[in-house]
């Protein structure tokens, strides 16, 4: 179960990045590390989440 929540977690910050990224005028430096932040942490929450699911399977 804990592995579930860190990887909403990361899903969940990584769309708050490209909401951001989207909404704010921003220099082109800082548009592209938020938008590279969102890409990498909404990556990350779905391959942690993908691994739940993995497993979560296996063991029912």
């Amino acid at each position: 179960m804990k592995k579930m929540h860190m990887g909403l977690i990361f899903v969940l910050t990584g769309i708050t990045f490209l909401m951001v990224s989207l909404t704010v005028s921003a220099p082109p430096v800082l548009w592209a590390i938020l938008l590279g932040t969102s890409i990498l942490m909404n990556l990350a929450g779905t391959a942690i989440l993908m691994t739940f699911i993995k497993t979560a399977k296996v063991s029912s």
